[in-house]
């Protein structure tokens, strides 16, 4: 994807703006996924960002498997997060217009997140 075309997409900056990603750690996940090179940023800083963006999918990993265990992860709502990522990859390679997906993503997708993460 061109990057303009990353800033332009309403469905992945719904993800990104609810994620504990910044943009910045975003595009070095997202270039080094695609094997495209970063520019316009020192080398030090680049590792010192894709070190940060490890630790962090590292630390998501890991509080997923404590919600596991502690119960708050329970079958049903790991059936729905399966539910929610198949979404995610028909959405991804859907062809329907954005905008109507946006309206579902932000209908469907937001409220079970949040009925998820009810404590």
């Amino acid at each position: 994807m061109v990057e303009d075309d990353l800033k332009n997409d309403k469905i992945l900056r719904f993800f990104l703006e609810r994620s504990l990603f910044s943009d910045r750690q975003f595009d070095i996940i997202y270039n080094r996924i695609h094997g495209e090179r970063e520019g316009g940023i020192s080398r030090g800083a680049y590792y010192r960002i894709l070190r940060q963006s490890r630790e962090k999918v590292e630390g998501i990993i890991y509080s997923l498997l404590l919600l596991k265990y502690i119960g708050m992860l329970d079958s049903k709502k790991q059936g729905i997060l399966i539910q929610l990522l198949k979404q995610v990859d028909v959405i991804s390679h859907s062809s329907t217009d954005d905008d109507v997906i946006y309206d579902v993503i932000y209908d469907v997708i937001d409220r079970l997140v949040k009925g998820m993460s009810k404590v």
